[in-house]
């Protein structure tokens, strides 16, 4: 769940509290109980629904990825589906669940645009396998990005 979730559901919580102090009505709590679960229930559905998508959407686009070095991609090939190695310089909006990331290979740097939160964590400093489809960069329309359905730690193995 992302950091506005919670927020959401702990500010209701103790709405709930307070005016069930001030009412003592436990009726009203027949009602706010199922109404502070489904704010835990429902932003935790919807992750896992989302995350499961991506998984299928890896798995149908990792057939037909190709390897690019970051510095060759362009707004030539939006749409395409390709896949980079690189290192994470930068994390952003990882707080609502949606994070960018800022990866860089020796050829350039590019955003990394996720839609829901990668499986695993990932760090400023680590290499990582990106596979996405090339689109326009929604805060710089000159350059590209990569909407990514999968962004994983590279295992030294393979680095």
């Amino acid at each position: 769940m992302s950091l506005l979730a919670w927020i959401a559901f702990f500010a209701c919580s103790a709405a709930v509290f307070i005016h069930y102090l001030q009412v003592r009505d436990a009726r009203f709590l027949i009602y706010a109980i199922p109404g502070l679960i489904l704010l835990v229930v429902i932003p935790m559905t919807l992750a896992w629904m989302s995350r499961r998508t991506f998984d299928q959407a890896e798995a149908e686009h990792s057939q037909s990825a190709r390897p690019y070095k970051i510095g060759k991609i362009n707004l030539a090939i939006a749409g395409k589906v390709v896949s980079v190695t690189g290192e994470v310089q930068n994390i952003s909006f990882k707080w609502l669940n949606r994070p960018h990331y800022q990866v860089k290979d020796g050829t350039g740097d590019i955003r990394v645009i996720m839609f829901t939160a990668p499986a695993e964590e990932i760090k400023r400093g680590e290499k990582v396998d990106v596979l996405g489809v090339v689109v326009k960069n929604i805060f710089d329309r000159r350059n590209p990005a990569i909407s990514a359905v999968s962004i994983k730690k590279r295992n030294d193995k393979t680095s």
